[in-house]
């Protein structure tokens, strides 16, 4: 079974809303899902998985500094065509979302754009994106 790990973090709970809504929608389309917070995970719990999700809140224009410190601890895994996708929810700029996909694409990863964003606290609406967001990153894993 195709395996997604979904690793973020947080700081009001409104990324780790989405998390769980990208997660629903993954495992709804067939796939094994594993899901952490960015302070309980190593570089080596992306080893043996066709697909990272990583998610961020924006933290002063950039992603959340414990997040930025795993995804360059994450240079060291063969991650070269695997699938990447870039999450996080955002106050004022939105940046963090960014700042993790153009770090993923670095690593030669195959990167699901656009990034998915969404300001505050996710509505049904956001809710729903997020569970697509799972969904694609399926439809990716498949082809």
């Amino acid at each position: 079974m195709p395996k997604l790990t979904i690793i973020y973090g947080t700081g009001s709970g409104n990324t780790g809303r989405m998390a769980k809504a990208i997660e629903e929608g993954a495992r709804g389309a067939g796939l094994e899902v594993t899901i952490n917070t960015v302070d309980t995970v190593t570089p080596a719990d992306i080893e043996n998985v066709d697909a990272i999700a990583i998610g961020s809140p924006t933290y002063i224009k950039a992603a959340m500094p414990s997040v930025i410190n795993y995804v360059k601890a994450m240079a060291d895994q063969p991650l070269n065509g695997k699938i990447g996708a870039a999450f996080g929810s955002y106050g004022w700029s939105g940046e963090a979302a960014n700042v993790i996909s153009k770090m993923l694409e670095g690593y030669e990863m195959d990167v699901i754009k656009p990034n998915l964003r969404i300001k505050r606290q996710p509505s049904d609406d956001g809710i729903e994106e997020c569970k697509k967001l799972g969904n694609q990153i399926a439809d990716k894993i498949n082809k």
